[in-house]
């Protein structure tokens, strides 16, 4: 799958799994591939039909389970999907407190290593309250593991450190001394 079909791809599938019932998507964050969970995640998989879905099956498989962890649960008409356009994933990495020794070993990590520890990631993101970003950056990482992905999401992790050093320091600026 070519990046632009990632980019139309990625939200529609978190858009579908924020709209499944309770159940299938309790079993899509248990492990999309064996029992109850496989329904979904094959329906999903031929609905949007990447491409490189045979030959990168376990990608897919913990690229939906990553989704699917991320999403509120329960049963919520309104409820949102977790993927938000305009939240780079380095940024959220930073305002959920992940350390900078975790974003250097997440972005170090062989190809099949990747997989579990994205699951684990987004499992603390979910917990953090930080579940809503880019879903298509996590999909490229977890998908392609390339140099240039993992240089986006390290960027925008630093940007995020530095404005909020500079937020702190103007709030600082800003407090009356007690003199």
């Amino acid at each position: 799958m070519t990046h632009e079909e990632l980019r139309e791809a990625v939200p529609g599938i978190a858009f579908e799994i924020a709209r499944l019932d309770p159940g299938p998507a309790a079993a899509l964050r248990r492990g999309p591939r064996a029992g109850a969970g496989a329904a979904a995640f094959w329906r999903l998989l031929a609905k949007y039909d990447p491409k490189d879905a045979e030959k990168n099956e376990a990608g897919w498989a913990a690229l939906i389970q990553a989704i699917a962890i991320l999403t509120p649960k329960g049963r919520n008409p309104d409820k949102r999907s977790s993927h938000d356009h305009n939240a780079s994933m380095g940024g959220t990495l930073f305002g959920a407190g992940v350390s900078e020794l975790r974003l250097a070993r997440l972005l170090a990590a062989p190809t099949e290593m990747r997989h579990q520890l994205a699951l684990r990631l987004c499992r603390r993101l979910s917990a953090a309250d930080h579940n809503r970003f880019n879903l298509v950056q996590l999909a490229r990482f977890i998908l392609f593991g390339d140099d240039r992905t993992d240089r986006r999401i390290a960027r925008e992790y630093y940007r995020a450190e530095r404005e909020s050093e500079k937020n702190e320091k103007n709030e600082k600026k800003e407090m009356p001394s007690d003199a």
